[in-house]
């Protein structure tokens, strides 16, 4: 069985011959652990696509996450000029805009000083970003933010990343697609505590943009999985109990991700939702949205889910991708550390078809390569038939 028809049994919650392995990485942990320049990084599909199949590489994982489909087509011709020696490197744009592309991190889009968002009324659900200056589209484009709502009508250059890996491991390996969860373009849009704000004090107005803010999503997500992605994560960070209760989940994330669910699911393949932080109490909402699986089930103290539970409750449900602690132990951990929460890990999953064995949430920049080495190795030790 090869390492793709591992993973795509896991994900159909069938039997397997070993458990797979496959981790997010933080885009520092790439760059630093692959000593390609940040800006390259940021703005080079065919670059950002062999970092991605070298780290899979470097730990043997059964897949790849493709974070995003491609660069920015065009980005460049918004730039002025680039500091590449810059403690942290620098895109200087034509409107005053920069880029920040961090050597150990994401990177930031610095506004000029006369940017302000448009007040949530003042938003045109037909063009929501026609207010925005030309340099803020482009770095949203960077982050899947795309105002496109039909798949067919996306231009091939969107997904040169996601192309180029298939293309050299999709044969071998699970390639996996991501899109922005609808909720998390809407705060993108407005930003974060005004985006929070307005579900309070304008609900209606929120789930207005969110109608068109999950279309957005839906094609997106649709288009990968045309292309050959195996499997589709929606990156749905602020929809734990840190910043909206079950009853607030249940009118703002669920009706738009049941949607997104469905319309991956109606291709034939499976999505996931990644949900950092807190989220025991909303994992039974999770399954109400129709996905196929779950992914970080973050462990206290980065979160508050048991393994053990969790495995009871999703069992036969939703597949599981998760849930070793990528803080206190994948980058703090030692040799006995590492093996004392893997081994937990991999037992309380022991007798559950659907369990992929990954990092909670991202691998952090700084973990030690070993340490992800060696939790490989304890899975297929421990989980080989």
């Amino acid at each position: 069985m090869t390492p793709k028809e591992t993973v795509a049994r896991a994900m159909q919650m069938k039997s397997t011959e070993r458990v797979p392995v496959m981790c997010q990485m933080a885009n520092g942990h790439t760059i630093i652990n692959t000593g390609v320049h940040p800006i390259d990084y940021f703005i080079d599909s065919d670059l950002w696509a062999d970092c991605l199949i070298r780290m899979r590489e470097l730990y043997d994982f059964d897949g790849i996450l493709c974070h995003k489909p491609g660069r920015v087509d065009g980005l460049m011709d918004l730039v002025e000029r680039t500091d590449y020696d810059a403690e942290t490197p620098t895109l200087y744009l034509h409107d005053g805009a920069r880029i920040q592309c961090t050597r150990d991190d994401d990177a930031y889009y610095k506004p000029t000083e006369d940017f302000v968002r448009p007040a949530l009324d003042e938003l045109d659900p037909d063009d929501l970003l026609g207010w925005a200056p030309e340099s803020f589209r482009a770095f949203q484009a960077s982050k899947a933010t795309l105002p496109v709502t039909d798949p067919e009508a996306f231009e091939d250059h969107v997904f040169a990343t996601l192309d180029r890996v298939i293309e050299l491991a999709g044969d071998e390996y699970s390639v996996h697609g991501e899109v922005r969860a609808p909720f998390d373009h809407f705060l993108n849009l407005t930003g974060m505590e005004e985006g929070l704000m307005a579900i309070l004090d304008n609900p209606e107005r929120t789930l207005e943009i969110m109608e068109r803010t999950c279309e957005w999503s839906i094609a997106l997500a649709v288009a990968q999985v045309r292309r050959g992605a195996e499997a589709i994560k929606v990156s749905s960070p602020f929809a734990g109990s840190g910043f909206l209760s079950p009853d607030m989940y249940e009118e703002f994330i669920l009706p738009f991700e049941s949607r997104l669910a469905k319309a991956v699911r109606d291709e034939g393949k499976p999505i996931y939702t990644h949900t950092c932080g807190a989220i025991g109490d909303r994992l039974e909402l999770l399954c109400r949205a129709g996905i196929s699986g779950i992914e970080c089930l973050d462990p206290p103290p980065l979160g508050d889910v048991d393994i053990v539970e969790a495995v009871k409750l999703l069992k036969g449900r939703i597949f599981i991708k998760g849930n070793v602690d990528p803080v206190n132990t994948l980058l703090r951990g030692d040799a006995e550390v590492i093996r004392t929460d893997v081994s937990k890990v991999l037992e309380a999953a022991r007798d559950m078809d659907g369990f992929i064995l990954s990092s909670a949430c991202s691998v952090a920049p700084p973990a030690p390569p070993d340490n992800l080495k060696r939790m490989v190795d304890i899975c297929r030790e421990m989980t080989a038939n």
